[in-house]
């Protein structure tokens, strides 16, 4: 019995230890974001940490129209990643990607084959994917879209109703994407995780 308390009491530590350094992380973090809602609303945050099903940073009160929310009165909030519509990373400040590394790619993810579009608007950056025969066939917007050097980040997710509807998936899920662009950005290499496994993933412009 009491190694049973000990190995309990040890697991739970680990969890708790891990959310720490997470925070400690997320809170030392300068990237910003807005969120916009499934009512709508919009938020600015910062210092954000997303850690399973729920968001963590300093966010502002809420507006209905995505204008001057860096602004508003920020606090520490927690809110629940099923709530959010989208997000954009670093809506404040423009940004420069290479062209080269912007377009539209033939996508395959650990077989499934689809269409990668990534393109800056407003000095923004976007992207969203395409998967004929996967989520209904519909465009999805990708949410934390970042290319940093010859790398990209994005994150394909179904967080919240809406999307599970529109999508057709039979539960919630966040897949996070790391790539390497190689051959001047002619192709893209890399993996993303899902529910704690790692799968393949690689990308080529389409001619």
């Amino acid at each position: 019995m009491k190694k049973i308390v000990l190995y309990a009491g040890i697991f739970i530590g680990g969890i708790i230890a891990s959310v720490l350094v997470l925070l400690i992380y997320g809170l030392s973090f300068r990237q910003s974001a807005v969120i916009q809602d499934i009512a709508k609303q919009y938020y600015h945050a910062s210092k954000l940490v997303l850690f399973g099903n729920v968001a963590i940073g300093f966010i502002s009160d809420s507006s209905s129209q995505n204008k001057d929310l860096e602004s508003k009165p920020h606090s520490l909030k927690i809110i629940s990643t099923q709530t959010i519509a989208n997000m954009y990373f670093n809506p404040f400040e423009s940004v420069y990607v290479p062209p080269q590394y912007l377009g539209t790619y033939h996508i395959n993810a650990s077989g499934h084959e689809g269409i990668l579009v990534l393109q800056v608007k407003d000095g923004v950056l976007y992207g969203s994917v395409r998967f004929p025969n996967w989520a209904n066939g519909v465009w999805e917007p990708l949410k934390g879209v970042t290319i940093k050097n010859t790398t990209l980040h994005f994150t394909r997710s179904v967080t919240n109703e809406q999307e599970r509807i529109k999508t057709g998936a039979r539960e919630y899920f966040t897949q996070y994407y790391v790539g390497t662009y190689r051959d001047n950005g002619k192709k893209i290499i890399g993996f993303y995780k899902s529910r704690g496994a790692k799968y393949l993933f690689e990308a080529y412009r389409k001619k």
